[in-house]
């Protein structure tokens, strides 16, 4: 499945593992002018703790955020405030915690079926454009589904969100990710992923991208993990890419 990081929209494969627990480390940098008359990069430092039961899983993000450019707030196609944000800021992003129920396992006539569900808490400073200010909440469905080799997933998430004053985001957006993934050696799987939605804000463009991202095991605790970005509209960065380590216990 795809675990999707604060304030970026960051994709990473998160393959099941039997462990109860997971620690991910990681970092990622997106660029872009989204329509604008200039570029703004985000580099964004993170840790994921997720427990795992028998029925589903929770989890919480902790991001730390570097802005260079006043283009846009953080997880926005434009500014989240009809204020100037300074050009430069750093600072603690939005705290997520996800939780995530095991509804139907694979078998040969259907995917596996989870549903997700997220809360983005707004522990980021909005005046420094590190964030909107407000909470956000998604649900939505993950499926999984296995061809022989081939990995099919579809993730599909509706997200309601808390709209401040005099701006120009969306109080609802409709995100989604549809892709494969195939392993090219016992240790090595690549996946390739179309992610996309509605605008986040009023004029801009849907967000749309090409993402291309791999997992190498190299133990049965240890994985790390790697993705490449392409924006393919202005509602979207122009450029990302990360990386990240994930333990299993």
């Amino acid at each position: 499945m795809l675990a999707l990081l604060a304030g970026g929209a960051v994709l990473f494969p998160c393959p099941a593992m039997a462990g109860s627990f997971r620690s991910t480390s990681g970092v990622s940098v997106t660029t872009g002018d989204y329509g604008t008359s200039e570029d703004t990069t985000i580099t964004q430092l993170y840790e994921t703790f997720v427990a795992k039961g028998q029925v589903g899983e929770i989890g919480v993000t902790l991001p730390y955020l570097f802005r260079n450019g006043n283009g846009v707030t953080v997880g926005e196609s434009r500014r989240a405030q009809s204020g100037t944000i300074p050009e430069e800021a750093d600072g603690i992003g939005d705290v997520q915690v996800t939780g995530t129920y095991f509804w139907l396992e694979e078998d040969e006539s259907r995917p596996a079926v989870d549903l997700a569900g997220r809360v983005k808490f707004p522990t980021a400073d909005d005046d420094e454009g590190l964030g909107t200010g407000r909470f956000d909440v998604g649900f939505g469905p993950e499926l999984l589904k296995h061809f022989g080799q081939l990995i099919t997933f579809a993730d599909f998430e509706l997200v309601l969100r808390d709209k401040p004053d005099n701006s120009t985001i969306k109080s609802t957006r409709f995100d989604y990710s549809l892709g494969v993934g195939y392993p090219l050696t016992d240790r090595f799987t690549g996946y390739a992923s179309l992610d996309g939605g509605t605008p986040t804000n009023s004029g801009a463009d849907a967000p749309l991208e090409l993402v291309l991202s791999a997992v190498y095991k190299a133990t049965e605790t240890v994985h790390l993990n790697g993705f490449l970005l392409a924006g393919l509209t202005e509602g979207s960065p122009d450029f990302g890419a990360g990386t990240s380590v994930t333990f299993y216990f």
